[in-house]
């Protein structure tokens, strides 16, 4: 036994010995340090070997040429050039492209972002809208059946009231090379691979969901202002999933980070990075996915290549917080049926003003010589259109209430209850 211990104690103090030497150990400093610009692929685009203690060049590689990352751009190197002086150790710096707005290419058929985000809010709303029809006792089959008629047909609305503002876009060379053009064949000709809905109007899906909704709910013998409610919420959270296919295809943004004068940025590129990243706080890869190309979608959108404002982002996170609210609402036993869509009205109706000032690509007709923005006064009209809902329910429909529906809440019950359990 007093073999075995000594030999523990023998064992601890040579491995505390080694520990203490390595600590002890110096290792001498390097006299330089790499510098090294990689692509997307980690492949090395140039390798600088800098002397320590003394000045460096850093000067960066030639961009990578276009094309370089399929269906992707190059937009920056991951510092830039000011923070290059800083810069004394090891360091990599990395070439930073645009996302590709493609989720998956089979056969040579692309599907992307902005079809897989407006599927993914049809089937949030859907699956919203059955869980509310429940609490209210409407069959799911009605519901179901009215989301498959009308989806598609509010589809081809919002195709529709893009076409009518973009009209010279699409109608030219005769009757049915424009028809096919209007409904998705970009050739003018049956040419499936031309096939893509590249240009929807909200407004337009809103309208024909509506006027749909209130021929389906009469025939049905169904609430109209009910489902209007209903819709409403699915409505707004899937509006917030599209717009996300717009951050894909780098449209529906703003202007330029910082403006310009006379055609020329009042910042440079590093400050209008800055300005998203670390004044608004945004993620990174948002920023940047916000750099576009000069022209992408015509000088009028974009004059400048640059960074621009994410106004997609700007209206998604307003409908978010718009669609919580929606849902706080419709528990409260005071609110009439007809109101949750009377707030949507006003609600989306004030957030799309908001952006529409700084949208660079909106939609626009002529009315006694003005040019106007279409979304604009249809948001306007939106606006009045909830607050008239907002009155008629009250006044003529006092009787309907969420109150008469299970899990409501009445904060003012509730209140009196406290009070009482207080005496």
């Amino acid at each position: 036994m007093k073999n075995a211990i000594k030999a523990i104690i023998i064992i601890f103090v040579l491995s505390l010995t080694f520990l203490l030497s390595g600590c002890l150990a110096t290792t001498a400093p390097s006299d330089t340090y790499t510098v090294q610009f990689v692509d997307y692929d980690g492949m090395i685009l140039k390798s600088i070997t800098c002397q320590t203690d003394e000045a460096c060049d850093i000067t960066p590689p030639a961009d990578p040429a276009p094309g370089n990352k399929e269906n992707c751009t190059f937009t920056r190197w991951s510092l830039f050039e000011s923070q290059y002086a800083d810069i004394d150790h090891d360091t990599t710096i990395k070439a930073i492209y645009t996302l590709d707005n493609r989720v998956v290419t089979i056969f040579g058929r692309s599907i992307v972002f902005y079809s897989f985000f407006i599927m993914m809010g049809i089937v949030i709303a859907l699956t919203l809208g059955l869980k509310e029809a429940k609490r209210h006792k409407i069959k799911s089959d009605d519901l179901i059946d009215g989301f498959l008629w009308i989806v598609p047909v509010a589809i081809l609305g919002s195709r529709l009231w893009y076409v009518v503002f973009e009209w010279d876009q699409f109608v030219y060379g005769g009757f049915f090379p424009s028809l096919l053009r209007a409904i998705g064949f970009s050739s003018g000709t049956l040419d499936f691979s031309s096939f893509g809905l590249a240009g929807l109007a909200i407004h337009g899906a809103f309208a024909t969901a509506v006027i749909c909704a209130i021929f389906y709910t009469k025939r049905r013998k169904m609430d109209i202002f009910l489902v209007l409610d209903i819709v409403a919420i699915g409505f707004i959270i899937a509006q917030a999933s599209g717009r996300w296919g717009n951050f894909f295809n780098q449209e529906a943004h703003g202007g330029l980070v910082g403006g310009m004068t006379g055609n020329v940025a009042n910042l440079s590129l590093e400050e209008q990075y800055n300005y998203l990243r670390f004044t608004l706080h945004l993620p990174n890869f948002i920023v940047n996915n916000m750099y576009i190309q000069q022209a992408l979608h015509g000088l009028a959108v974009e004059p400048l290549t640059g960074f621009y404002h994410p106004t997609f982002f700007y209206e998604s996170s307003l409908n978010i917080l718009g669609f919580f609210i929606m849902l706080f609402l419709r528990r409260l036993k005071k609110i009439h049926f007809g109101e949750i869509f009377a707030f949507y009205l006003i609600w989306y109706g004030s957030v799309r003003i908001f952006i529409e000032t700084m949208r660079t690509d909106p939609l626009t007709f002529e009315l006694f010589g003005i040019t106007m923005k279409s979304a604009i006064v249809t948001s306007g009209l939106m606006i009045l259109g909830g607050i008239l809902i907002s009155l008629f329910v009250r006044l003529k429909r006092k009787d309907k209430t969420y109150g008469t529906v299970p899990g409501s809440i009445d904060f003012k019950c509730c209140k009196k209850e406290k009070q009482s359990e207080t005496n």
